[in-house]
């Protein structure tokens, strides 16, 4: 079953009006932070109520405005992922787990002790969310979102207050929740490589919106909108070039990997100084200033064209990587 949303919330200065179709597949929300991400899925949820609209699962109807009708949290068989876990610090692992469960007692223990053996919680069963890590607390949600059998997963940043190491951890552990579950998720985020890793598609929003909708590798390869190509990981954005001009284009992007040392034969010849070069482990980048200017241009680690501060250099791309945008 579909997730169907229509909704509009206005809050001080800041509306969020979508329309979207959520499939039965991982999908992410990509956007900046206060783009209105955790505000969408708060309303599918039910913790917040838009001004007006209508939110359906399959034949379901969630808040439908005109009706007057709007299920409680409880009713809407979807399940939260918190950024900040909101364990029950009172209730053990276990106990947990066992509150968001319905049914005879001897079924929630048995279902209990699948999920503490799944998520690696089995010896953790009867500590306080006070004695676990980060990754241990994470797990434990994860496991209390599942044990509600829910229909619809809302994922919201949780990978935002791990470390590094804890973040490859939980991360394969949701994309396998992710794989098996039947049914529409939806992940927050403002990493776009989560997005990739994770999801098949994805929903961009800017400023309360859903600026574009598509799959993963099309939003990458073929973003229509700055907001997309942003979020996507392109840096670089410059006045279009004299003999490049399309149709209503007001900039022209360019991503950093895709820039090279200019040829003859190159249409594109962008001038000017590295000011800096950034190391790092697997590629470096150097930070150029142009007439047009500044370009971040990243290149392999071990590249022997590497650049050095203050050396004259003229880069180009090749014409399939460059991307107009009307905005």
């Amino acid at each position: 079953m579909s997730l169907w949303i229509d909704i509009y919330k206005k809050l001080g200065d800041f509306s969020l009006s979508m329309q979207q179709e959520f499939p039965n597949a991982p999908t992410a929300v990509i956007g900046a932070s206060g783009s209105g991400k955790s505000m969408l899925l708060r309303c599918i949820a039910g913790i917040e109520k838009p001004d007006h609209g209508r939110i359906t699962h399959g034949q379901a109807v969630w808040y439908d405005a005109a009706q007057k009708r709007c299920l409680p949290p409880q009713k809407r068989r979807a399940g939260y992922l918190f950024q900040q876990y909101a364990l029950f610090e009172n209730k053990t692992v276990s106990g947990n787990l066992m509150m968001g469960m319905t049914g005879k007692r001897a079924e929630k223990q048995r279902r209990c002790s699948m999920l503490l053996e799944r998520f690696q919680l089995t010896e953790l069963a009867d500590l306080y969310p006070a004695q676990l890590s980060g990754g241990q607390k994470q797990r434990t949600a994860l496991a209390r979102m599942l044990a509600a059998e829910p229909e619809v997963l809302l994922l919201d940043e949780p990978f935002s207050a791990l470390d590094t190491h804890l973040r490859g951890q939980v991360r394969r552990q949701m994309a396998e929740v992710m794989e098996q579950h039947d049914g529409v998720s939806l992940l927050v985020t403002h990493e776009f490589s989560e997005a990739l890793q994770l999801c098949s598609c994805a929903a961009v929003v800017s400023d309360g919106k859903i600026v574009e909708y598509g799959a993963c590798d099309s939003l990458w390869k073929q973003p229509k909108t700055r907001a997309c190509a942003e979020l996507t990981g392109m840096r670089n954005f410059i006045p279009v070039p004299d003999g490049l001009q399309r149709t209503g284009a007001r900039s022209m992007g360019i991503r950093p990997e895709h820039l090279r040392l200019a040829r003859e034969s190159d249409r594109l010849q962008l001038s000017g100084i590295v000011k800096r070069v950034l190391p790092g482990l697997y590629s470096c980048q150097a930070e150029v200033e142009t007439r047009q200017g500044p370009l971040l241009w990243e290149l392999a680690g071990d590249c022997w064209q590497k650049p050095e501060g203050g050396q004259h250099i003229i880069l180009s791309a090749e014409e399939d990587n460059l991307h107009f945008f009307l905005d």
